[in-house]
């Protein structure tokens, strides 16, 4: 057991048992909800094991009860967040082999549980916008966030040798069977064609901070909660109005399976997004890619790009990287510039980045010399892009 668990219940067998039993997404949650009932009772989880070992009153079937209106009444906690606290303590108890045995009513009382908010529901324009105001690690949440519509935990677990063998396929790209936590089922996401540049820039980030391994966690926050409070903070930035509804990393999921839905039966989306279906409703995930491409239209920013499109998109993100570092704004540039293209937005930008360096003259820092060694490697495969397009045309 380690972080918080072992400071809030030392010497804690019976709990330190249970909360091990689970994976570290769900254990966050479970220990937090133990630490609520913890407080109810006063006593330890090896207290609570061995007074319910001579319980035949059934006692501690009421104190659940009495423990699910001491959240609302006295924590001030929403009745959904009590009943799932109700859950994590049966949980306890069935793990040790000591169930809860509740009558029908007193079920009834425990597992309902009214939300005391809305999920709000995002359009493509709000995404988009969205995407605007973002830094790439939010623009990486956002982006391939609606595109897999995974749970928060599983989008938090993704990593780099998830993706990055399957990085340069034509749009929409299958990363494969994909297993989920909270059901135990797979899921066979797609990486749409807003998600494809940003996970290639992620990617190249990734190099650039030599975390090379196939292992690497493609995001570093420690708590899939981290990815809600990203949401939230992007939201307000790009001047979402969301009313009293909520902003969660999950109505990036509804927003998914809500327009697959429109294009495919509910056994091909739940296979998607990973949730359970029966065994006679599994359909190949080669078959599932058409009726994806089908959904793109609803779900993404843009039509899917040619691979040189590509490149100049990859190359003009990372140029405007650069020049916002050297203290300059890419965005007023461009509108000064009046670019019809993304090839023309890319020259223009390389442009101006050289006559930054020209004006610092030799003296550069060693991060920055890093960025010019990049930038240089980008004039190339610009030019070489330059030339594809000119053949062809």
């Amino acid at each position: 057991m380690v972080g918080k668990a072992r400071q809030w219940f030392p010497n804690d067998k019976a709990t330190h048992e249970w909360l091990n039993s689970f994976k570290a997404s769900s254990r966050y949650t479970y220990q937090s909800h133990w630490k609520y009932f913890i407080e109810f009772t006063g006593m330890t989880g090896d207290q609570i094991l061995a007074d319910r070992k001579g319980d035949k009153d059934y006692r501690w079937e009421k104190k659940v009860i009495e423990f699910k209106q001491w959240m609302i009444e006295e924590k001030k906690k929403a009745e959904y967040t009590a009943t799932s606290a109700t859950g994590a303590i049966r949980s306890f108890f069935a793990f040790h082999r000591m169930e809860l045995q509740f009558r029908r009513t007193e079920s009834v009382r425990l597992t309902e549980a009214k939300r005391k908010y809305e999920d709000y529901r995002f359009s493509t324009e709000d995404l988009k916008k969205m995407a605007e105001f973002s830094d790439l690690e939010e623009e990486y949440v956002v982006v391939v966030g609606k595109s897999f519509g995974l749970r928060a935990g599983d989008f938090l677990a993704l990593t780099r040798g998830d993706l990055e063998p399957y990085i340069n396929r034509p749009v929409p790209i299958s990363i494969g069977e994909y297993s989920t936590q909270k059901e135990s089922v797979p899921a066979y996401p797609f990486i749409d064609s807003d998600a494809q540049p940003v996970i290639k820039r992620m990617l190249e980030k990734m190099n650039r901070e030599g975390r090379t391994s196939p292992n690497e966690r493609m995001l570093t926050h420690k708590n899939a909660i981290q990815l809600t409070y990203v949401l939230k903070r992007v939201a307000e930035r790009a001047g979402i109005k969301h009313g009293n509804k909520v902003v969660r990393f999950h109505c990036l999921r509804k927003f998914l399976t809500d327009r697959l839905s429109s294009h495919m039966s509910t056994e091909k989306w739940k296979q998607i997004v990973g949730k359970k279906i029966s065994e006679g409703a599994y359909v190949s995930p080669d078959s599932l890619q058409e009726d994806y491409k089908r959904a793109m239209n609803e779900t993404c920013f843009k039509p899917p790009v040619s691979e040189e499109e590509l490149e100049l998109s990859v190359a003009k993100r990372l140029l405007e990287g650069q020049l916002k570092a050297a203290g300059l704004d890419p965005k007023k540039l461009l509108r000064a510039k009046k670019c019809k293209t993304t090839a023309e937005e890319v020259i223009a930008l390389q442009e101006a980045l050289s006559k930054k360096r020209g004006s610092i003259g030799g003296g550069l820092s060693f991060e920055l010399q890093a960025r010019k060694a990049l930038a240089d490697i980008l004039v190339g495969a610009v030019e070489d892009v330059k030339k594809r397009l000119a053949e062809k045309s």
